[in-house]
């Protein structure tokens, strides 16, 4: 695989970033620090427990980062698409 086919795979297959087990603020911090590494057109998926991740903090840095995201509880298990820009 290329380079350009390889970034290219990147950009299209969400990374998924698993912070169970992990209170506010680290899933957030995690979040945002790969989110800022990672070029226009990714998605990072986002596994929490923690509901204010889930419900507070994930989407106000979406919203002031101009990210799309969808969100999905399975009981205890939060799942958050983030889709940069």
């Amino acid at each position: 695989m290329s380079a350009t086919e390889l970034l290219e795979a990147e950009t299209i297959s969400p990374r998924v970033l698993d912070t169970r087990g992990l209170l506010c603020p680290y899933p957030f911090i995690q979040t945002k620090q790969l989110l800022e590494q990672l070029p226009s057109g990714s998605s990072v998926e986002i596994l929490t427990d923690s509901e204010p991740t889930a419900v507070s903090s994930i989407p106000i840095l979406c919203e002031r980062n101009g990210y799309t995201f969808t969100s999905d509880r399975d009981g205890e298990l939060w799942r958050l698409v983030v889709q940069k820009p």
